[in-house]
């Protein structure tokens, strides 16, 4: 599995977007999120929200287990006026897992086209999950070679093009892939930057996985997913 992030400014304002990829006994787990807000200590939420994550993915097994266990820790420390949206996924050699609180869904590009991630259920932020006593569960995805998720913060959904329609990203995206994740991450970047002339509303992260799956020679135990992280932008 290799994976391409970057990163795209928004008009000057707070920032708390934040996302990392971990190596875990339990498979490579991603985080990528918002701190969404009026108060200025959105950088120091979004930075207790990584490390919380990368203190507790480790050892906590299941996705919900893990959102429920940053939720104690961060919903004491937040300000009123903001919230801490999240993404979580675990990604092993064929599957998927994920929670979704508050973010948006990834895409899920198959040759060529996106593919809708049916029964995604979307829970409230991390820091409001203790709302009405609803707690998350997590949703399976099975993937194939060469299947792509691109994860996204909030931003994507608040691009616009020059009449003020929200663009077709999913469908863009998807035609602009190529096989490093690197090129299909500048490419997308530069569309979105194009399209919106009047800048992005939200600054926004972006993160592309590609998975491959090499042949093995029989009997010959599973190989371990490869990851390469390169920041761009």
């Amino acid at each position: 599995m290799r994976t391409q992030s970057c990163r795209l400014p928004a008009a000057p304002q707070t920032n708390g977007d934040f996302h990392t990829v971990l190596p875990t006994p339990f498979g490579t787990r991603i985080l990528i999120g918002d701190v969404l807000g009026s108060g200025d200590s959105a950088q120091e939420t979004a930075a207790a929200a990584l490390g919380n994550f990368r203190q507790l993915a480790a050892n906590e097994s299941t996705l919900p287990g893990l959102a429920e266990r940053m939720h104690s820790v961060l919903a004491p420390i937040v300000d009123d006026d903001e919230f801490v949206t999240a993404l979580l996924l675990t990604l092993r050699e064929d599957t998927a897992e994920i929670v979704c609180c508050g973010s948006p869904p990834p895409l899920l590009i198959r040759e060529g086209g996106v593919l809708p991630l049916e029964a995604l259920p979307c829970y409230p932020p991390l820091t409001l999950l203790d709302l009405g006593g609803q707690w998350c569960e997590t949703t399976t995805v099975p993937l194939r070679h060469g299947d792509r998720l691109l994860l996204h913060t909030q931003g994507l959904t608040q691009a616009r093009d020059e009449l003020g329609h929200a663009r077709p990203h999913a469908e863009r995206a998807a035609v602009m892939c190529a096989d490093d994740p690197a090129v299909t991450l500048e490419s997308i970047r530069a569309d979105l930057l194009d399209g919106a002339v009047d800048g992005l509303g939200l600054p926004m992260t972006l993160l592309l996985t590609h998975l491959e799956r090499h042949d093995r020679q029989p009997g010959a135990a599973p190989a371990a997913a490869q990851w390469t992280v390169r920041p761009n932008g």
